[in-house]
């Protein structure tokens, strides 16, 4: 007889009640109004329907795998803080212990006012989470580490917000932020690493691109062996602001990522621009959604993903445009270079187009490596992992040069170790 899905997902959800959220908003610090959102965030939580895996969106993973199994209200007095360096060039570097409040470490040259720290929960304009969402509704409930960061309009940070997020607990269910004022400019790096055997992450990462902003916003994760996690990324454009959001999966289990665009302005861009290398057993998900709600605006979407010996890599993305938004364009882009027989992957781009005033395609390719490739390369004196490695580097590069120096240095300096690692472990 088949498993129960949704009994097992109701079984793996960690309970929560109005004393364990009283008791995390008093850790980090929170208000009364803390209090009053999280406990209205339990309300929805209780009522949160399981995720429907008829729908594409979660037809790949199981949501039980990425829930942890209990939160704790109570302080993380067994996390060793280390005191890790600031980035260098970095306008702001925080650091987020799930049962602590941020480490902040500020650049001498901020210049007062350009940055405001707030509350990590507070509402403010950007598009909220469905309604229904069970892993939205539990961040908003029972978030143990988070931070809120405003740039002030016409603000020109130098250098960027750098954000790392430490599993080092059982349960990480961490909470970002950020508001960009009018015609500000801004680039946030998400670093996410740590992790091990059980710990669970379940992130949410909210932006505000007021008109006229410049985004860049980086969310790269790179967790132990033994780490699965979902993290959530919703970002609003206005009227002639300018998104890049550059993702990388390296590491964990189970990984399921959603990155979502709501371009709400004309003229608003956003670009979308991932890479994903797994190997092993890993299984990384990424679902991408551009929602055009405004005529005159532009999207793209280029998502590469390299799985080696037994890995999985899913893709799904959505491109919907509104009836009213009328005069844009649109492209979607993936492709994924197998590099084991026993490797696997799966795409599903969607189009939901309400208007015929439109350009928009999409594309996307699954093939293994070229043996031809590999020969010709290995005529040339180069051994078998060489040749693997010049080839997947080559599958990358178009991907890559899209990126600005900054976010593209950061990436690389990911992927060229975890490329060295795929390679070792054979096909």
């Amino acid at each position: 007889m088949a498993e129960d899905t949704t009994s097992v997902i109701a079984s793996a959800r960690p309970a929560l009640d109005e004393g364990l959220l009283k008791a995390l908003a008093a850790t980090l610090g929170g208000d009364a109004a803390q209090v009053s959102r999280r406990l209205a965030a339990l309300a929805r939580y209780e009522k949160a329907a399981e995720p429907d895996r008829v729908r594409h969106l979660w037809r790949f993973t199981n949501p039980a795998l990425l829930l942890p199994a209990s939160v704790t209200g109570a302080p993380a007095t067994d996390i060793v803080l280390t005191s890790a360096a600031p980035v260098a060039g970095a306008s702001v570097t925080i650091d987020l212990w799930p049962g602590q409040a941020p480490a902040v470490q500020t650049a001498e040259d901020l210049p007062v006012g350009a940055l405001v720290f707030t509350a990590a929960d507070e509402p403010f304009a950007a598009g909220g989470a469905p309604a229904g969402d069970l892993f939205a509704a539990l961040g908003d409930a029972a978030w143990n580490t988070g931070v809120g960061l405003q740039v002030a309009a016409g603000v020109k940070l130098a250098g960027p917000i750098h954000v790392r997020v430490h599993a080092s607990a059982a349960a990480v269910l961490p909470r970002v932020r950020l508001d960009v004022g009018r015609g500000a400019e801004a680039m946030l790096v998400e670093h996410h690493t740590g992790g091990g055997p059980d710990v669970r992450v379940a992130g949410s990462t909210v932006i505000n691109a007021a008109d006229g902003a410049r985004v860049r916003h980086a969310v790269v994760q790179v967790w132990e062996p033994g780490t699965c996690g979902h993290l959530a990324v919703r970002t609003r454009a206005g009227a002639d602001a300018d998104i890049l959001t550059v993702c990388g999966v390296f590491g964990g289990d189970e990984t399921k990522l959603e990155l979502g665009t709501d371009l709400a302005g004309a003229g608003a861009h956003s670009e979308i621009v991932g890479v994903a290398l797994v190997a092993g057993k890993q299984h990384a998900d990424v679902h991408t959604s551009h929602r055009h709600l405004a005529g005159h605006t532009t999207s793209r979407i280029d998502y590469k993903a390299v799985a080696g010996q037994q890995a999985r890599s899913t893709y799904t993305g959505l491109i919907r445009i509104e009836e009213r938004a009328t005069h844009c364009e649109a492209y979607q882009e993936n492709r994924n270079l197998l590099l084991s027989s026993r490797a696997r992957a799966d795409a599903i781009p969607e189009l939901e187009i309400h208007n015929q005033e439109v350009s928009c395609s999409h594309g996307a390719t699954i093939a293994p490596v070229d043996p031809e490739q590999l020969f010709y390369l290995g005529s040339r004196g180069l051994d078998p992992h060489e040749a693997m490695g010049l080839v997947v580097r080559g599958f990358l590069e178009n991907t890559l040069a899209r990126l600005p120096d900054d976010a593209r240095s950061m990436v690389e300096s990911f992927t060229a170790p975890r490329l060295a690692t795929i390679r070792e472990g054979g096909a």
